[in-house]
């Protein structure tokens, strides 16, 4: 089996099996998934319940400035939302204890040149500031990454929820493949592992080389593809390394402290796509793309702010941009990015899966 374990082996907490969860740094592993009609009222209810008074100030504005622009127009939208971004970041580093310098600690800058002059997204240039908000999101991540400026093409390129409309509007191979059923199980005497569904069409050999280092392609046994409860290949694909898992039904303290380490570590490479249930997806390698390791909430809160500067000082360079080949691309982050981003920093901030209840995810 390669240290492979059969898929009825996933790790439990109280018989419970332990979900991937969208947060990051605190997911709360030992709760339940909570059903919510909206992030908005339980993350606001929640932050009452803990006494942060200024986090739930900044929240319900976050939300004010979320609702003036949901009948905005593309072209219009971005301020308000950037500044729906801007508190809510602000939300989750109150609730969390992080300091920071109240200003955004991001700036945008025209690429252009004399050879190159053209209004395109890969001219909009980002540049994350030494203190602000952003280096304060930066921080609280620990993201290691050491550019600080980038193009806005790039930083799209990056963001799972709108991976096919980069695909089509650049004509590029697609950055991120679809997973399913993402799990960590257990390898061994002590230790446990991630796991999830390889669809068929990601299991050749040109696609498993694109695998970030640590992750491996492994083809499920005879018992286990038996017991298997999906509909897919035989391959699951699975990390290399283990992190330490005592199997006890009451996991210790030092079981969760692992797991959450373990966790944290692999939310870089594996994103997800809002809503009911989470679509999730791995971030491979490909030539000819720039790969930014850093979390999704702040390559969206990078990309936000850029739109909100052109659509603030240079709406006749937005409406040439939304004239051109990649105005699919602009209409799909500026409309999608607003919910993706309030599901995952309402995750965040609770730890929390907070899904939606018969309700479409447009109203969120």
């Amino acid at each position: 089996m390669n240290g492979g374990v059969g898929l009825s082996d996933e790790i439990r907490i109280s018989d419970r099996p332990v979900r991937f969860a969208r947060a990051t740094c605190a997911p709360g592993f030992r709760e339940k998934r909570i059903i919510s009609s909206t992030p908005w009222e339980y993350v606001s209810l929640w932050l009452r319940k803990q006494h942060l008074v200024n986090a739930e100030i900044y929240w319900n504005q976050a939300r004010n400035f979320f609702d003036a622009a949901r009948d905005l127009p593309t072209e219009s939208a971005p301020l308000p939302l950037y500044y729906a971004f801007l508190n809510a970041t602000k939300t989750l580093l109150e609730a969390k204890g992080v300091a920071y310098n109240p200003y955004h600690g991001v700036a945008g800058f025209d690429m252009r040149t004399a050879a190159n002059g053209r209004i395109r997204l890969d001219n909009e240039g980002i540049k994350i500031k030494g203190s602000g908000v952003l280096p304060s999101l930066i921080s609280y991540f620990g993201e290691m990454e050491a550019a600080r400026t980038y193009a806005l093409g790039d930083v799209l390129s990056n963001l799972a929820f709108i991976h096919r409309a980069y695909s089509v509007s650049y004509s590029r191979n697609e950055l991120f493949l679809s997973i399913a059923n993402p799990r960590y199980v257990r390898s061994g005497v002590g230790q446990a592992r991630f796991e999830a569904d390889l669809p068929i069409e990601h299991c050749h050999g040109q696609t498993v080389r694109t695998f970030p280092a640590g992750y491996r392609k492994r083809e499920l046994t005879e018992a286990e593809w038996e017991a298997a409860s999906f509909d897919s290949s035989r391959h699951v694909i699975e990390t290399i390394n283990t992190f330490a898992w005592s199997g006890a039904r009451r996991p210790t303290d030092a079981d969760i402290t692992s797991l959450c380490a373990f966790h944290r570590e692999l939310r870089l490479e594996i994103n997800y796509i809002s809503g009911e249930r989470p679509n999730w997806y791995l971030k491979r390698y490909l030539a000819n793309t720039t790969r930014i390791q850093r979390n999704n909430l702040t390559l969206m809160f990078m990309a936000m702010h850029r739109f909100s500067e052109i659509a603030r000082y240079k709406p006749v360079e937005l409406n040439r941009l939304l004239e051109g080949g990649k105005n699919w691309l602009i209409y799909e982050f500026v409309e999608v990015a607003r919910n993706q981003f309030i599901d995952e920093i309402a995750a965040e901030i609770t730890g929390h899966e907070i899904s939606p209840a018969g309700v479409r995810q447009s109203s969120f």
